[in-house]
C-alpha cells in the first residue's frame, strides 16, 4: 500500500485553525476559542502524565497515539457540537467519525489509524479510558479558564464532569484519581 503521511501533516495543520464548536456556541470569540489542535496537545499533556502514574502495565505509545488521533477526523467534518450530536445520535456521529478515519487511514497508509480510534471511541483498553479521561479533564480545564472569564459554560463543565465521574469509577485507580484531582 503506497503512503501519503502529507495527509497527516496537512489535516494536523487545520486543526490549528479550527476553533472548538462547544466554546463559539457559549460566546466565546473565535479569537479566544481553543482550536482543536490545542485542545489535542493538552489532551496528549495529560495522557503522558497518566501513563507514567497509573498502576499497572500500561502501552504509554499507544495512549500517546490515541490522543494525537482522537479529534484527527475534525479537520475534514468539522467539530461536531453536542448539540447536533443530541439530534443526530452519538452513534451516526461515531459512525461518521470512524468512516472519515477509515479514510484517512486508507489514503495515508497508517492502517494503525482505525484500529486505535476504533479503540478509543469503544473504550476497548484501559489506555482507552484513560485517554477519555485526559480528554475530558483538559475540556474541563478550558472550561474553567472560560467560566472564571464569565463566558456561560457551565452546561458544558458539568456535562463534563459527570461523565469524567463515571470513568473514574469504571477505571478505579487512587492514582489516576489523584492526578486528576491535582489537575482541576
Amino acid at each position: 500500500m503506497a503512503m501519503n503521511l502529507k495527509i497527516i501533516a496537512d489535516m494536523v495543520a487545520i486543526l490549528k485553525n479550527i476553533p472548538r464548536t462547544g466554546w463559539l456556541q457559549k460566546g466565546i470569540p473565535p479569537y479566544e476559542a481553543e482550536t482543536v489542535a490545542e485542545h489535542t496537545f493538552e489532551v496528549a499533556s495529560i495522557a503522558t502524565i497518566l501513563s507514567l502514574k497509573v498502576d499497572g502495565e500500561i502501552d504509554k505509545a499507544k495512549m500517546l497515539e490515541m490522543s494525537i488521533i482522537h479529534d484527527i477526523s475534525e479537520a475534514s467534518i468539522g467539530d461536531i457540537p453536542k448539540a447536533l450530536t443530541d439530534r443526530i445520535g452519538k452513534k451516526a456521529k461515531i459512525e461518521t467519525e470512524q468512516e472519515t478515519i477509515e479514510e484517512l487511514s486508507r489514503s495515508s497508509g497508517l492502517i494503525e489509524f482505525k484500529s486505535l480510534f476504533d479503540e478509543y471511541v469503544n473504550r476497548k483498553s484501559r489506555e482507552a479510558i484513560l485517554v477519555k479521561i485526559s480528554d475530558l479533564t483538559a475540556t474541563i480545564r478550558q472550561a474553567k479558564i472560560y467560566r472564571d472569564r464569565g463566558f456561560p459554560v457551565q452546561e458544558i463543565l458539568e456535562s463534563c464532569e459527570e461523565e469524567l465521574d463515571e470513568l473514574l469509577k469504571v477505571l478505579s485507580n487512587e492514582h489516576v484519581n489523584q492526578v486528576i484531582d491535582e489537575l482541576i
